[in-house]
């Protein structure tokens, strides 16, 4: 976005086009075919079609070809002399078609005030990975390994006055385990303008790294899941999204029940 905000040359005109859907499932590129002929037909007169055929000609030949239906429920082309930018973004940008001296950006602008960037801790007894997502998309990761934490044993009886040691031994490096991964998980995120944190792993540990997040993180923790640290990156995030989106569906709605309150 901060190169697509940098001034353009205000003498040649730039095409933007938009296409989306409202739906949740991401159609096919026959769809936003069928929407993008439809804008230019209404959206244009017959004498701009055809200064900005070739363009849209490349659109189709891009839709046909590179469209990407993992997750992209809308796409904006920017097209014009020495100029071709695509961008896909998972949230619904309204469709449009318009001509100007100037990248017409409003509309994403809009649109990522209501996407905020978030951090996905998981941790266990050996290792820690945690990353931000944004847009979608994993934007940084890091991993920690500090080792492995013993699991919980019963002490034998003939360990006399050492019963409760081996416990609290196991309890004492699981806390050091802890606290070193919340002082990796403040020096990763404290600069990233985090809105909210999800945390992973069993319920246990769970419950243990809330405590141990530094402030301001510790506040900013709004979801949880139990999982494995092994299972693939993707699955990770496809589960965090779910869960993100039920926290800003719950934000959102504390907002407006605020609003109505002042009001």
């Amino acid at each position: 976005m901060d190169k697509l905000r940098k001034p353009q040359d205000s003498k040649s005109p730039i095409l933007s086009v938009y296409l989306g859907t409202e739906e949740k499932r991401v159609p096919y590129p026959t769809y936003f075919l069928s929407q993008l002929h439809s804008l230019v037909n209404k959206s244009l007169t017959e004498d701009e079609q055809k200064i900005w055929q070739k363009y849209i000609n490349k659109i189709e030949d891009y839709l046909h070809e590179s469209f990407d239906r993992s997750n992209n429920r809308s796409l904006v082309f920017f097209a014009g002399d020495n100029l071709w930018e695509v961008l896909d973004f998972e949230f619904f940008l309204s469709p449009l078609v318009i001509i100007s001296n100037s990248l017409y950006l409003k509309p994403i602008e809009e649109g990522l005030k209501d996407h905020q960037r978030y951090l996905v801790l998981l941790v266990d007894r050996k290792k820690a990975k945690f990353f931000t997502v944004y847009l979608g998309e994993i934007a940084e990761q890091k991993e920690v390994f500090n080792g492995d934490v013993p699991q919980r044993v019963k002490a034998k009886t003939i360990n006399w006055g050492r019963y409760d040691k081996i416990p609290r031994h196991i309890e004492d490096h699981l806390n050091k385990h802890l606290k070193q991964i919340s002082q990796a998980v403040y020096d990763f995120a404290i600069d990233k303008n985090i809105h909210f944190i999800i945390l992973g792993g069993n319920k246990e540990i769970i419950l243990k790294i809330r405590k141990h997040l530094h402030y301001p993180l510790n506040k900013m923790v709004l979801g949880e899941f139990v999982t494995q640290l092994n299972i693939p990156l993707n699955e990770v995030l496809i589960h965090s999204k779910k869960i993100a989106t039920k926290i800003k569906q719950r934000l959102v709605r504390a907002k407006r029940e605020t609003s109505q309150m002042i009001r």
